[in-house]
């Protein structure tokens, strides 16, 4: 319903002070209402006749350009916004003005000039979203690292977001970047699927092709409790990834032990499922030696942090705002974790931008998703 609303109001807005005040022939105002409202209504249509709002079953070109349209019709209307700021500057000059007044407000060319300036721009975002994650390398330091861990090397993946969009072809793509890397280790941080398991098993199978000499450890997201969440917890196991509801598992590296522990989403409250416990994700763990946590949403790391102990704690779910322009809103929904190194109390914690998109939203503009590769050494 939100989305809804939101979509509503741009259209309205565009339609009131982008179209009609406008100098254009009738035809060309009535086709720009009538483009403008079929783009809106776009996302509900899918929601309500192609297979809901997480995961409507179309195919992937339509996915791309449909949602594209949107993103390129809500950034007209930002561009429409700021147009209105430039207007109430020049009433505000008086008579000096009232050229650039009209100039601004009517003529065909700054409309024409704002139109591409939006589809360039959700052009741009579609292909920054839908394109295989780049590889963003980093080193962490943690105290009393023992020496069989030093170098040891965990690739992150978050968010990845399997659905009628990113297919089975861009998963074996990713999985592809991830083994040439030949990490120690793969942990994913949730979200890796958008739609019912009967429908979506040939866009994850690749997932089952992810090498690692340790193998691959994940834990769930928000959106896996969205749709079939039983028939997933049965077979992200299948793929011979080792999923992490409120558990730890012991990593043997050159003699060293890591212990990575993970917990359940706690969008579970909603569906009266297990919720969230750092606590006893670590029960009967080893009380010394490194340990990391895995959690989808990070806006609980503080109270992770007071509850257990950790060195490193990953996360994901914000995809790093996906628009530079959206980053103090998603900090707000998000405890003030956007993306990048955060430092805890006593740990510190990680947020993916994710290497996915969701269907619904598939841009990205100035924050690029990835493929996060962690090499382990002793802080000294």
């Amino acid at each position: 319903m939100r989305f809804a609303i939101f979509h509503a109001v741009c259209a309205l807005w565009v339609l009131w002070r982008f179209w009609l005040p406008m100098n254009a022939p009738r035809a060309v105002k009535v086709a720009g209402f009538v483009v403008t409202l079929l783009i809106a209504a776009f996302p509900a249509v899918t929601a309500t006749f192609f297979g809901g709002l997480v995961s409507p079953e179309l195919p992937a070109w339509v996915l791309a350009a449909g949602n594209g349209c949107v993103f390129a019709l809500t950034v007209l209307a930002g561009l429409t916004l700021l147009r209105e700021v430039v207007i109430f500057l020049s009433v505000l000059a008086g008579r000096s003005g009232e050229r650039m007044h009209r100039f601004v407000q009517k003529d065909r060319r700054v409309a024409i000039g704002m139109t591409a300036a939006a589809v360039g721009i959700s052009a741009f975002g579609l292909r920054q979203g839908l394109r295989v994650p780049c590889v963003k390398e980093m080193t962490v330091s943690i105290e009393d690292l023992p020496a069989g861990l030093e170098g040891m090397r965990i690739v992150q993946l978050s968010d990845l977001h399997a659905s009628a969009l990113l297919r089975a072809p861009h998963m074996k793509d990713l999985v592809a970047s991830v083994n040439s890397l030949s990490p120690d280790l793969v942990v994913i941080t949730g979200d890796l699927v958008d739609g019912e398991v009967d429908v979506r098993s040939e866009d994850v199978a690749p997932l089952a092709e992810l090498r690692a000499r340790h193998g691959v450890i994940a834990v769930e997201g928000n959106h896996e409790h969205y749709l079939d969440y039983e028939g997933w917890m049965k077979k992200i196991p299948s793929l011979g990834i080792r999923l992490l509801r409120n558990e730890w598992r012991a990593v043997e590296h050159n003699g060293a032990t890591l212990v990575v522990g993970g917990v359940t989403d706690p969008w579970a409250r909603r569906f009266g499922r297990e919720l969230p416990d750092p606590i006893k994700a670590f029960a009967g763990a080893p009380e010394k030696g490194p340990r990391i946590l895995l959690s989808h949403q990070p806006k609980h790391a503080r109270k992770y942090d007071e509850a257990v102990r950790f060195d490193l704690l990953l996360s994901g779910h914000t995809h790093g705002g996906q628009l530079f322009a959206l980053t103090e809103l998603v900090a707000i929904l998000n405890a003030a974790f956007v993306r990048g190194w955060y430092a805890l109390k006593h740990a510190r914690l990680y947020v993916h931008s994710g290497s996915g998109v969701w269907n619904g939203f598939p841009v990205r503009v100035g924050v690029p998703s990835e493929i996060a590769v962690f090499t382990l050494s002793r802080k000294v």
